[in-house]
């Protein structure tokens, strides 16, 4: 698994491990030059990240490079992307599945964590059990 959220780094790597993830790939690196090197592509199963939320070229950009990739692929997105035309426009809907947290939290550095809503886990290529999955 390689997760690419820049934040928590022990705490995710932790975590993932604690459920079953024996390989964990968790370093600041730029994550546009690991997803078009092709050795490293090749050594992950799967992506899992949080991406930034600052702006709708990131996240296009972002969801681009992924679908391209052929990896399968967890983020941690707006709920909008469900009905987006962006989704609809570059990815196969057959592949799309999603999780929704009942409770999402979000900690800004220094901060108290808030609880954050409309956010769901947009699952690519995952065959999970059913397409949709409230958690």
């Amino acid at each position: 698994v390689c997760v690419c959220a820049r934040a928590r780094a022990r705490t995710n790597t932790r975590h993932l491990r604690k459920l079953g993830f024996k390989k964990v790939y968790h370093k600041r690196q730029d994550f546009f030059q690991k997803v078009n090197d092709p050795d490293f592509m090749q050594s992950i199963e799967l992506i899992w990240d949080n991406p930034p939320y600052t702006g709708a070229v990131l996240k296009e950009r972002i969801l681009r490079s992924l679908v391209a990739s052929g990896k399968k692929f967890v983020l941690l997105l707006p709920s909008s992307i469900l009905h987006s035309k962006l989704l609809q426009d570059i990815a196969d809907l057959g592949k799309v599945q999603c999780v929704i947290p009942r409770k999402v939290y979000v900690r800004k550095t220094g901060a108290d964590a808030v609880p954050f809503k409309y956010l769901v886990w947009l699952c690519y290529g995952t065959s999970l059990p059913r397409d949709i999955m409230f958690v």
